[in-house]
């Protein structure tokens, strides 16, 4: 029982340290126009993915034990989503401008 008690609250301490990608993803989503939208909790999903992949290929100590990977999700997660979206928004621009090089 007290394990499923610790891996409910490793879940949501994961899910805060989330939080900072999630909001970058939904303030894109807010302020930019329709064409331009990502899904931003898929897109959080993702960056958390690849802040784990990204820790776990840089060799990432866990000094502190398992919870210091929280850490790393919240500083890696939230480096990949700015670096992500503006190769995604340059590549959406591109690729709508081809498209509609195409249509005339």
């Amino acid at each position: 029982m007290e394990i499923l008690i610790f891996a409910g609250i490793i879940a949501l301490l994961a899910c805060l340290s989330a939080g900072p990608c999630l909001l970058i993803w939904s303030l894109s989503a807010k302020w930019l126009p329709e064409k331009y939208y990502f899904p931003p909790i898929k897109m959080t999903f993702l960056c958390v993915v690849l802040s784990l992949f990204t820790a776990y290929a840089i060799n990432f100590e866990l000094e502190g034990g398992g919870i210091s990977i929280l850490i790393a999700i919240l500083f890696l997660s939230t480096i990949w989503s700015a670096v992500l979206l503006p190769i995604l928004l340059v590549f959406k621009l591109f690729a709508q401008d081809s498209c509609s090089k195409r249509n005339t």
